[in-house]
């Protein structure tokens, strides 16, 4: 008897500037820059053409989303479409910070640390991101069930879920965190399992040989770490 099963591609939206100065701009609506537009087409001609059995193309209610995930959706004659809970991790009073002062001033991966249902003011915790983010996976899992399809989310909120399918924990979650129009494929059944993961190859200077099958090395986790030498390499989301 087969495993019913869908098949995820899990795309991360392009560059915005709030990167390329290491601030989280969560659940700001920011748009893609001219790099990350010409990710975006780079990937669309990349993914199109080595996985065109994806049958839908789905996005946050985010710009960086939608315009990464336009490309994609024209080149496999595909309708792009917004998906309720796939924004990114929210930060309140903390959006638009640099990375630096979030580390060292504010201490907040210390309080996700301790404590992972805390909220900056006007923001989310980890389990509500996990929360809506399993919910919109499971909805788009049960439509599409045989198929597979193209997601375009964030890199904190699909770090977080990533933790939590296949590590039961949702902090922390910066070793599933892609680069930007990385992506990955998610084999989701009664036990999920990654087979690619962050893979890059369709960006200049970047191949996939490295990336596929396995997360990112622990040492990743020092982009986010609480000591300030280590935040001028922050790789934000």
């Amino acid at each position: 008897m087969s495993v019913k099963q869908t098949t995820f591609y899990l795309i991360r939206h392009g560059e915005i500037d709030a990167n390329v100065d290491h601030r989280w701009h969560g659940s700001t609506d920011s748009e893609l820059n001219e790099k990350g537009r010409e990710q975006a087409e780079q990937m669309a001609i990349h993914v199109a053409s080595q996985h065109s059995e994806i049958v839908a193309v789905y996005h946050s209610n985010l710009q960086r989303t939608r315009n990464t995930a336009a490309p994609l959706a024209k080149r496999l004659n595909l309708e792009a479409k917004v998906e309720a809970g796939l924004q990114e991790y929210a930060v309140g009073q903390l959006e638009n910070v640099l990375m630096e002062e979030i580390i060292t001033k504010h201490r907040f991966f210390e309080e996700l640390a301790e404590d992972q249902d805390f909220a900056p003011d006007g923001g989310e915790s980890p389990n509500e991101v996990c929360l809506r983010m399993i919910e919109a996976l499971t909805r788009l899992g049960v439509r599409h069930t045989g198929e597979a399809i193209a997601i375009v989310s964030h890199g904190a909120a699909m770090g977080i879920a990533l933790a939590h399918l296949l590590e039961n924990r949702v902090f922390p979650f910066h070793d599933y965190h892609m680069e930007n129009t990385g992506y990955s494929r998610l084999i989701w059944s009664s036990e999920p399992r990654l087979d690619i993961f962050n893979a890059c190859g369709h960006l200049p200077g970047e191949t996939d040989s490295s990336r596929e099958g396995k997360p990112l090395s622990l040492g990743s986790l020092a982009r986010f770490s609480p000591t300030p030498e280590n935040s001028a390499n922050q790789s934000d989301p």
